[in-house]
């Protein structure tokens, strides 16, 4: 029987970029239950980090899910830290992340930045086509759920808006902000 995962590299390769590198499950001296994989993209300068393995996790899904977080070059570790945290907070509350929801730190996530939340969403630089990947009948099987960091005013933006995480993205676009970019000012 063919796994419904067959082409699950290829797609992500396609989107993300090649695989330059990767941390096995163990990185941390245990088994934490994914792997990370980071991705060059040949055309945006965009790096990605994204889990592979939380999709056989014992976790309650609306379709499994891999988590992605794209950054600036040079942060790469960065976001597969932003992924740990995301895929932990899976694993912990024992269901997916969806799109849609959030996370919301205390304190900054990653030291020497602004970052404190993450949005789960779809991809804001890739097709949507990327969020989704399809087995051969079509049928979605998987659904990356990419991390989008924020700062605590914009965390606070998103959640008092009307227009939620699409008016900071607006925002956004408006100032040019660089939301690749980790150690970035906050927009508002």
């Amino acid at each position: 029987m063919v796994s419904p995962y067959e082409g699950l590299l290829d797609h992500a390769e396609r989107y993300l970029g090649a695989v330059t590198h990767g941390e096995p499950p163990d990185v941390l001296g245990y088994n934490r239950g994914f792997a990370i994989g980071f991705h060059r993209h040949p055309e945006h300068d965009m790096v990605s980090a994204a889990s592979t393995g939380l999709r056989f996790q014992d976790l309650e899904f609306e379709i499994p899910e891999e988590i992605v977080c794209s950054a600036r070059p040079g942060q790469e570790q960065e976001a597969s830290y932003l992924v740990h945290v995301g895929a932990q907070l899976a694993l912990k509350n024992g269901r997916g992340l969806g799109h849609g929801a959030g996370y919301r730190n205390a304190e900054p996530l990653i030291p020497e930045t602004r970052i404190s939340s993450l949005a789960f969403s779809a991809h804001p630089r890739l097709p949507e086509e990327f969020d989704h990947y399809r087995d051969a009948d079509g049928e979605p099987v998987l659904r990356f759920v990419t991390l989008i960091p924020m700062t605590e005013p914009e965390f606070r933006f998103v959640t008092d808006e009307k227009e939620g995480l699409h008016g900071l993205m607006e925002v956004w676009r408006l100032n040019r902000t660089d939301i690749l970019d980790l150690y970035r000012e906050s927009a508002v």
